[in-house]
């Protein structure tokens, strides 16, 4: 009885953890000026990071939608492959497997410091 609460109580911390830390498989780190290559019908380009931050680098052709908002406002992407743009990795994982788990295909992931 004992070990089942303890494997129930770790359950959850170590899911949290997992979410947060572990990168998602199958979506890769591509750099800027792939980006700006890949940017065609195909593609669609969601910045995660704040408004504030997004602003003064912005991306064009981007969707600036902070990761805050990403749930609500998932349904405004347009139906095609996913880059992120993110700042940190905690910001990446959790907007792909947010996105992944909507049925939106992420192909990809950018982070800008």
């Amino acid at each position: 009885m004992t070990i089942a609460i303890v494997i129930l109580i770790s359950f959850f911390p170590l899911k949290f953890l997992y979410r947060r830390y572990v990168p998602v498989r199958g979506v890769w780190k591509i750099e800027l000026s792939e980006v700006a290559v890949k940017h065609d019908s195909r593609v669609t380009i969601v910045d995660t990071r704040s408004y504030q931050t997004s602003f003064k680098n912005a991306i064009e052709q981007a969707y600036c939608l902070p990761l805050a908002y990403l749930n609500r406002h998932f349904r405004y992407i347009p139906n095609k492959d996913v880059i992120i743009v993110a700042s940190d990795y905690d910001d990446k994982n959790l907007s792909i497997r947010l996105l992944k788990r909507k049925g939106i295909q992420v192909v990809g992931y950018y982070l800008i410091r």
